[in-house]
């Protein structure tokens, strides 16, 4: 408008065509606003009615009477003030239809805006909708599951397998879920299976106690000899409380092979044998007999030659006895035996030791005392002959002195005899004894030493006893005869096993009636030596001196020897 009023104003030629070219350029960029600028393409993509019918209002008043009218002034310059004037009125309504539409757009506008914080607001709305469900999600679905799992690992770590995780699902946490109810289970069937082994297992160890210490009882009290009733009575008692059986007694005979039992029952058990039939209930075997619901077991005593008894046993149960119970009653038994055996055998041995004793005594006794009183009976005959001859007071007299010498000498070897009978071996090793000795003869003679190099070999108490004797009545040669100044008692052992017993002395040596002198003593060792399987040795030394040699081998070392032949 401003530039059609400006151009009415010119109206001369020369300003016409640059006032064309002008308004040319103004038409141009006005249509280009109105078809093809932002404004256009805005219009197109609300496609709002409002917005369009003022777009179509701007429109058609522009192509209906502004774009006429500034072609008209573009083509006819000399018409600008009539187009001016028809411009200027149609500028005030194109002006109102470009504020409706300007007005329509920013309508559009602010109700985009208005919709868009809408949907800002419902956007934030739904986030944190999103938000809270996605916390409820994870609570439901991890949370409280990883929380169950949790707790359920406290319960099983406290040893609470019983407890299980009450999630479900087709998820990961319900797979690890499943997994781990199935662990518990496997868990609570192993510990269970644990426990009981472990029950078993100590079951079984307290019975292992009650057996071990039931045979330390049984062979601490059978150690003690001799056995006594009592005795015998306290290691069944232990015996029936180990392996908790009905009845358990004990029938001994005071000899093998006999049939007069004696019945030892448990301490607190008074009740008579009510079987009496001592043959036939020994003749049970070790499998057990079925009497009424009960079995009845037989166990004997003794060994494959001797029985010495059997002990009864009744169990209540028809299953018999366990494994336990028959090994530990086997052990029993044969400890039983073993003791009995012993005690039997020692029992012999004493025996067979006074026997040996009482031939010695008699030995000596005849030897001495037997042959002293027959001298002097026949010197007291000899003195009655005399006297009823009225013979001379000189032979009588002779003979009287005789008679009081071979009394003498008579009452000299009964108290040697004495000496010798009286002797016991009260110290605990052979060591002992034989210190005891050389403290005893140190009285008489000072100058005694002793050397015990045998070591680890063992005796009997019947080569104790036979040693000791021989030893004792060298020792008293010794002192009495050698008028030496050095005694020694040397022990030890050849490189034959046997053992070797010396006393030796730097004395005057034999003498040339050693027969005479020293029958008897030596005719007692010579015996004693040969009862131990051995041999004595009487030598003299190059510078005077003599030794007696004891020389035999151990019994210990005979049983080896026997036993190795009998195997080969």
């Amino acid at each position: 408008a401003v530039l059609l009023e400006e151009g009415d104003n010119t109206g001369s030629d020369k300003t016409a065509e640059p006032f064309a070219e002008k308004l040319r350029n103004e038409y141009q960029q006005l249509h280009e606003k109105l078809f093809e600028s932002n404004i256009y393409h805005m219009v197109k993509r609300a496609n709002e009615l409002p917005v369009n019918i003022a777009y179509e209002q701007v429109i058609a008043l522009w192509r209906e009477n502004i774009e006429p009218l500034l072609l008209t002034a573009i083509d006819q310059p000399d018409r600008t003030a009539e187009v001016a004037a028809s411009y200027l009125n149609q500028v005030e309504r194109f002006v109102s239809n470009i504020d409706n539409l300007v007005l329509q757009i920013q309508k559009n506008s602010e109700n985009k805006n208005e919709l868009l914080g809408i949907f800002e607001g419902m956007s934030v709305f739904l986030f944190f909708m999103v938000i809270i469900y996605m916390i409820i999600r994870i609570d439901t679905k991890l949370v409280k599951p990883l929380v169950k799992l949790v707790k359920a690992a406290r319960h099983i770590s406290a040893g609470d397998f019983s407890h299980r995780v009450d999630y479900e699902g087709n998820d990961e946490l319900g797979l690890l879920t499943t997994v781990f109810n199935d662990m518990s289970t496997s868990l609570a069937r192993h510990y269970r299976q644990l426990e009981e082994l472990v029950d078993e297992k100590t079951t079984n160890l307290q019975q292992s106690n009650q057996v071990l210490d039931c045979l330390y009882q049984t062979a601490k009290k059978l150690s003690k000899s001799p056995l006594r009733k009592t005795t015998l009575s306290e290691i069944i008692t232990n015996l029936q409380k180990a392996t908790l059986l009905e009845q358990v007694s004990l029938c001994l005979a005071s000899e093998a092979n006999t049939e007069n039992y004696d019945l030892i029952l448990p301490i607190g058990k008074t009740d008579p044998c009510l079987i009496k039939d001592c043959v036939n209930c020994s003749r049970k075997n070790k499998n057990g007999e079925s009497i009424g619901g009960s079995l009845e077991y037989s166990f004997p005593l003794g060994d494959e030659e001797n029985v010495y008894g059997f002990l009864y046993l009744k169990c209540s149960d028809s299953r018999g006895l366990e494994d336990w119970q028959k090994r530990l009653i086997d052990a029993v038994v044969d400890n039983l035996s073993s003791a009995i055996i012993l005690q039997d055998r020692e029992l012999q041995s004493r025996r067979l030791i006074l026997f040996e004793e009482r031939s010695i005594i008699a030995r000596e006794l005849h030897d001495s005392l037997a042959q002293s009183l027959s001298y002097m009976r026949m010197q007291v005959s000899r003195l009655s002959k005399l006297h009823g001859r009225k013979a001379p007071e000189e032979d009588i007299k002779s003979g009287l002195d005789d008679l009081q010498e071979g009394l003498a000498t008579a009452y000299k070897h009964l108290r040697e005899l004495l000496d010798t009978f009286r002797l016991q071996l009260n110290a605990p090793t052979l060591l002992s004894a034989l210190e005891a000795t050389v403290n005893e003869f140190q009285r008489r003679h000072p100058n005694i030493s002793l050397i015990y190099e045998l070591g680890h070999c063992p005796l009997t108490p019947n080569e104790d006893i036979h040693i000791l004797h021989i030893v004792r009545e060298a020792l008293s040669n010794a002192v009495k005869h050698a008028n030496a100044e050095n005694i020694s008692i040397r022990c030890f052992q050849l490189s034959t096993d046997e053992v070797c017993f010396a006393v030796e002395d730097n004395g005057i040596g034999l003498p040339e009636s050693q027969e005479k002198e020293h029958r008897y003593g030596l005719l007692t060792m010579q015996e004693r030596a040969a009862l131990l399987g051995g041999s004595i040795k009487l030598s003299q030394g190059s510078d005077g001196g003599t030794t007696v040699l004891l020389v035999f081998p151990p019994k210990q070392f005979k049983d080896k020897k026997q036993a190795s032949i009998g195997t080969y």
